[in-house]
């Protein structure tokens, strides 16, 4: 049974709405070791392979792979001169990078990075490929829409690694700083003693899932900030799959705040006073969750996102609210100008006068 791999049930989209349509990890998982049944996401560890996928694509990185962390690597890689990517060098598995991070990476490095390939179509893990070019696909547009000449590139290196290594905790743990998370430490770590703070680290579980931007957009951000992008940059909401911009009929909305209340990382919620729906593309993941929640159906995606809107970590109003007492059961609503009786109470009036024509 693997025991890199975890998964936090309480970070899953899933915890919020079980019905919700967010099957990323499973998408991506080469063995179908991740599956979903009884509406809840579950790994078979006797199936995984370690491969991270799910890892570096999960929206909110409910999954972890112990010896690897992509936004960690992130962070390291951007600061170094090497701009290879590798199975064989400095990751398990090149789809545990998401277009996040490979963008992320792009910005910070101001330079192009190189994905080897060269293993790819050999691998056991073939289903890979469909993923790691999806990814690279949608990072070069990201990077294109904010006007960054950088990109993704894919090239069939084969690069193998040293065939000497030794093979002390400290000279991996050089070589883990050196190379960037290289293979060698995430493919032994587990296998070494551990450290008081490791084990610390470790045993340290916090089951209350709170509502937390993944650290992977929080990086992101920080990258395209520093970049200075045009300020009419945008991208088409339909080619990405990390985030979106909203808007509401407000004809149609009822202020109901289920949308807030289920929303995984609070990007839509009620203002202090309850009378506006807001929206933070920030920290949208584009689960759809409240879309397929409101009862009403009138929450909607817009075309565009401006990338300015999207870094500027501001909540916008989607909808605002008059509430008045229902003139029949004096419950608030939100009033539209046209009835002092709440949407409950003409139901219920309807409903009422239908009975009243199978009685005649």
């Amino acid at each position: 049974m693997s025991d890199k791999i975890k998964f936090d049930i309480y970070s899953c989209v899933r915890v919020y709405y079980r019905y919700a349509d967010c099957n990323k990890c499973v998408e991506v998982c080469p063995v179908d070791a991740v599956y979903i049944d009884n509406d809840k996401v579950h790994l078979n560890g006797e199936k995984c392979i370690d491969c991270g996928a799910c890892v570096g694509n999960c929206p909110t990185e409910s999954f972890t792979l112990n010896g690897f962390n992509p936004n960690e690597f992130v962070e390291s890689f951007s600061k170094v001169e090497e701009n290879l990517i590798s199975c064989k060098l400095n990751v398990p598995c090149l789809s545990t990078l998401s277009p996040e991070h490979l963008s992320t990476v792009v910005l910070s490095k101001k330079d192009d990075i190189i994905l080897d390939i060269g293993h790819c179509q050999n691998c056991s893990i073939g289903k890979q490929l469909n993923i790691i070019n999806s990814n690279v696909d949608m990072a070069n547009y990201i990077l294109s829409s904010v006007g960054f000449s950088g990109k993704v590139k894919l090239e069939d290196l084969k690069y193998e690694k040293p065939t000497k290594q030794e093979n002390s905790r400290r000279s991996i743990l050089k070589l883990f700083a050196k190379k960037t998370v290289a293979l060698a430490f995430w493919t032994v770590e587990d296998k070494l003693p551990l450290t008081e703070e490791e084990k610390e680290e470790r045993d340290f579980k916090n089951i209350v899932s709170e509502k937390v931007v993944p650290q992977k957009r929080v990086s992101f951000i920080e990258a395209l900030s520093s970049y200075g992008f045009d300020e009419n940059s945008y991208f088409e909401v339909d080619k990405i799959n990390f985030t979106s911009d909203k808007w509401i009929d407000n004809n149609l909305c009822t202020n109901c705040g289920i949308c807030g209340n289920i929303c995984p990382t609070g990007a839509i919620t009620n203002s202090d006073d309850r009378l506006k729906v807001l929206f933070n593309p920030s920290i949208c993941i584009k689960c759809r969750i409240c879309h397929d929640i409101c009862p009403e159906k009138c929450l909607h995606l817009q075309d565009k996102l401006y990338v300015e809107d999207f870094v500027s970590n501001k909540y916008k109003i989607l909808s605002t609210h008059v509430m008045i007492p229902c003139s029949e059961c004096l419950v608030p609503f939100s009033y539209k100008g046209d009835t002092t009786v709440c949407p409950r109470c003409r139901q219920l009036e309807d409903e009422l006068k239908e009975l009243l024509k199978i009685g005649d």
